[in-house]
């Protein structure tokens, strides 16, 4: 018998029973949850996440809408800048102090082993062709739209997302769905102007 519902009387044997009480149980059981629970920067008494909890970044393409992203990305290690254009690196190295400087997507790729994922924001040609290099070397890809710019490049990067789909997760930033007011102005543009919009 191991729990056992009786008074703790301070000896742990009761007729050659070598069981817990449901005080003792119980007491244990709360120790454990609170350490498995709770995240290590709230045991830690700090508001922020421990290095070991963020994820390793390289932002590839720093200008445009790489800018929209700069605050949630500032909540994780921001390893590597990629841009061609060596102002718009030296802007965003401002804000992610310490990563790596690269002006070539290829390079940067290159040095994948220390990222965990990419954040793509390139001019639209080059989406397709960074998100398979970057699967292919088992990183996470978080990719702005479109995923490529001819049918054929869409279902290579379908196909490499489907080879690794188990291992990596895969994002395109269709900021579309995430606001309630496109579906309303949709719904009364299409009452206005029949299904075509």
């Amino acid at each position: 018998m191991g729990v056992q519902d009786r008074e703790d009387t301070g000896n742990s044997q009761q007729g050659g029973d070598a069981g817990f009480s449901r005080r003792d149980f119980l007491a244990s059981s709360a120790a454990a949850a609170a350490f498995t629970v709770v995240p290590s920067h709230v045991m830690a008494g700090g508001s922020e996440l421990s290095p070991s909890d963020k994820l390793d970044l390289a932002l590839i393409g720093t200008c445009g809408r790489a800018r929209a992203h700069r605050g949630w990305m500032s909540d994780e290690n921001v390893v590597a800048l990629c841009d061609v254009d060596e102002k718009n690196l030296a802007r965003a190295a401002k804000k992610f102090k310490g990563a790596e400087h690269y002006t070539d997507w290829r390079r940067c790729l290159d040095d994948y082993q220390n990222y965990d994922g990419v954040v793509i924001c390139t001019p639209d040609h080059q989406h397709a062709f960074i998100s398979t290099w970057a699967m292919n070397r088992g990183l996470h890809v978080y990719s702005e739209k479109p995923l490529g710019i001819s049918v054929e490049e869409a279902r290579t990067v379908r196909q490499t997302y489907l080879e690794n789909k188990d291992k990596l997760a895969v994002q395109l930033g269709t900021q579309r769905h995430a606001y309630s007011n496109f579906n309303r102005v949709r719904r009364g543009t299409s009452s206005r102007w029949g299904s075509r919009a």
